[in-house]
């Protein structure tokens, strides 16, 4: 490794654009005559927000989907100006930000309208906003009987334009549940029901919208009818897979790879514990080698973590990941030294370790595993 891409902070995320950017167009062309909205909220689900937003949009994505209208503003201070729907609570004392910096914000409360259609008045402009509505989720939106009574009241309110309506699926990316065969694939499609219901009682109403989206990344993949004129993906433009039953088609690259490096390598005897709480104990002569990573940089802290890949081998973890820094069992690994290169996420020579392997010795999914990748890795993009 050359001397200007050893990192102060020796670990790193290696993003892959021109893997963002392939992911992103296979996505347009499943998701045509329909946009294509990618989702780069959490800091691009721990990739870069601003980096993988320009290479999604040279992929052929239209717009741009975070949670929090602060990440939105970064992509605007960063020159993008796609359009980026805020999909999370427009916060009435920050309206005016959002409406400033063209953000398309999401309502539904009155609260948030009246905000947001008076910002849009002092400042001359019209707003464009999308209403949510929830058909299952029990989270964010107004109930499927009140939209109609809701889009009208919003109506009547100036400088404010109901541009987009949409509901989020919650088992999309689990066809079975609860030992039931089926069951989530039932359950979205009652939801999917609930929406188109909504959309015909807004139309009966007189109330047309442009924008119609309930479809994510796996009822992208499954769920045709679904698409209206605008998809939601997120972890597909990451070359992940949506869950373990609704694998990546072919032709997705995953984009990042997670690394760091060797602190030291040391030969222990027989019998000795590694690590807090003294959870490993060795059972022959050992070489261990200690990384320069550990929990605090979303590594996380779990007894059998599992394994990375050092010299393009599988070496095991053993006892527990600390703050900071890590211990490896290389005794069957020849030639491993201080420096070397270790994979936690990614592919060295014939070995790859991904995402959803991680996730599934964590107990978690792929999205956690990298989304908690902490801020004081360094981001590098090649």
């Amino acid at each position: 490794m050359s001397s200007d891409f050893m990192p102060l902070r020796p670990s790193w995320v290696e993003v892959d654009l021109s893997a963002i950017e392939n992911n992103a167009r296979l996505l347009a062309q499943i998701a045509a005559p329909a946009d294509l909205l990618t989702m780069v909220k959490a800091n691009a689900y721990g990739h870069g927000a601003v980096e993988t937003s320009r290479a999604a949009l040279r992929g052929g994505a239209n717009w741009l989907g975070v949670y929090a209208m602060g990440e939105g503003v970064e992509l605007r201070r960063a020159n993008i100006d796609a359009p980026i729907l805020v999909v999370g609570p427009t916060q009435p004392e920050y309206a005016r930000i959002g409406v400033e910096q063209h953000l398309t914000l999401t309502i539904f409360s009155m609260e948030q309208a009246r905000a947001i259609s008076d910002a849009a008045r002092e400042l001359s402009v019209r707003a464009h906003v999308h209403l949510k509505v929830d058909t299952g989720m029990a989270r964010l939106g107004v109930m499927p009987e009140q939209a109609v009574d809701f889009a009208r009241a919003v109506r009547e309110l100036p400088d404010i334009e109901i541009e987009g309506v949409f509901t989020h699926f919650a088992m999309a990316d689990t066809p079975d549940a609860f030992g039931i065969q089926g069951w989530g694939i039932e359950y979205t499609q009652k939801q999917f029901e609930r929406f188109r219901s909504v959309i015909a009682a807004l139309e009966n109403a007189g109330i047309d919208l442009r924008y119609r989206h309930c479809a994510n990344s796996p009822a992208t993949l499954n769920l045709a009818e679904a698409r209206f004129n605008l998809v939601r993906s997120g972890i597909l433009l990451y070359g992940l897979d949506p869950s373990p039953e609704v694998p990546q088609p072919y032709g997705f690259r995953p984009a990042l790879s997670f690394k760091t490096q060797v602190a030291l390598v040391k030969i222990v005897p027989t019998g000795t514990y590694v690590s807090y709480g003294a959870t490993f104990r060795t059972e022959r002569p050992t070489h261990l080698a200690v990384l320069m990573v550990g929990y605090g940089d979303g590594f996380r802290r779990k007894p059998n973590y599992g394994e990375v890949l050092v010299h393009g081998k599988r070496a095991p973890i053993v006892g527990r990941v600390c703050m900071d820094q890590t211990m490896i069992d290389v005794t069957d690994i020849e030639g491993v030294q201080a420096g070397d290169e270790v994979v936690l996420i990614g592919r060295q020579g014939q070995e790859e370790i991904r995402a959803e392997e991680v996730a599934e010795k964590l107990g978690t999914n792929n999205y956690e595993t990298v989304t908690t990748i902490s801020a004081r890795v360094e981001r590098r993009y090649v």
